[in-house]
């Protein structure tokens, strides 16, 4: 099985600290440890304070170049807390790529809450994305950003992964997950959906494990900027299909606005191609809480 997810460049925290305190003398060292590892990146929390995100592979120094451009311009004008990129770490013969800490946003990983929550959660929400999708194209494009070149929303290319990781859930044993993702699959068709317009600027991979939700369970950050770009903002609604029941949706529709058909099906497919992806991931990582949060969401997003 393809794993996507292992690094091709690993950092340790040995190695971390001995990067942050080398570059960043001021930093007190007092305590590290990991937060995750994601596919891009690897990323430690320092002091409680700080957050560093360390490239595991090529592509991820580009991705986080345009976020470290970005973000600064943009910190604080959200109603949702969002990283603030304030130490910019350099390549050196200890590591071959620049790195970036952090501000930490507090919050802790999404797991199944009560309605009320998620009603209150896809309001914040609602506002959140209005105030991004709001945000000028152009002026976005002279920060780096860029349009998507990685065919993020590209159906007919997507699928052919998609059912790969379908066909390794079947192999696991996951078979009611498999079948659904199957059933869905063949009910889309093969026109093409138009993923040109509308367009504007877009976080790009917001899923479970790139929000957080505050003390009360409600949703407070979203964090990975990476994969910010001019996209379709379908891309960003697939989010509000994988975490958010079909009741609650209504919630968000009343502060957004509504949205066309042809954008829901891209962010439904989007969704279930990102909750497969990690599902797949949690399974291989022995990831309890991960696999039930996945296999719920697929059943959100499966939901007319």
């Amino acid at each position: 099985m393809n794993k996507p997810w292992l690094a091709e460049y690993p950092v340790s925290l040995e190695l971390a600290g001995k990067l942050i305190m080398l570059q960043f003398p001021e930093i007190e060292l007092k305590e590290i440890k990991q937060l995750g590892e994601g596919f891009d990146n690897t990323v430690i929390q320092i002091n409680g304070q700080f957050v560093f995100r360390f490239p595991r592979r090529p592509i991820a120094v580009t991705l986080i170049q345009v976020e470290n451009q970005l973000l600064p311009s943009i910190a604080g004008t959200f109603p949702l807390a969002i990283p603030e990129p304030i130490f910019f770490g350099k390549p050196s013969t200890l590591y071959p790529y620049p790195f970036t800490g952090y501000k930490m946003v507090k919050g802790h990983l999404p797991v199944e809450g009560t309605k009320e929550n998620k009603v209150e959660s896809a309001k914040r929400f609602a506002r959140f994305l209005k105030v991004l999708h709001s945000f000028p194209v152009k002026r976005a494009m002279c920060l780096g950003v860029q349009p998507d070149g990685m065919m993020r929303l590209d159906v007919p290319y997507r699928k052919k992964s998609l059912m790969e990781n379908v066909s390794n859930l079947i192999k696991l044993g996951y078979f009611e997950q498999a079948h659904a993702v199957k059933d869905f699959v063949e009910t889309l068709g093969e026109g093409e959906l138009d993923v040109q317009h509308p367009l504007s600027l877009v976080h790009g991979d917001i899923h479970i494990r790139n929000v957080l939700l505050d003390d009360e369970g409600v949703l407070a950050g979203v964090i990975d900027w990476g994969d910010v770009h001019i996209g379709n903002p379908a891309i960003d609604f697939s989010f509000l299909y994988s975490y958010f029941p079909k009741e609650v949706r209504r919630a968000f529709f009343e502060i957004y606005g509504e949205i066309e058909k042809e954008t829901e099906s891209l962010a439904r497919f989007r969704a279930i191609y990102m909750l497969v992806t990690l599902l797949v991931y949690g399974i291989d990582r022995h990831d309890e809480e991960l696999i039930a949060i996945t296999s719920n969401g697929l059943k959100f997003a499966m939901e007319e």
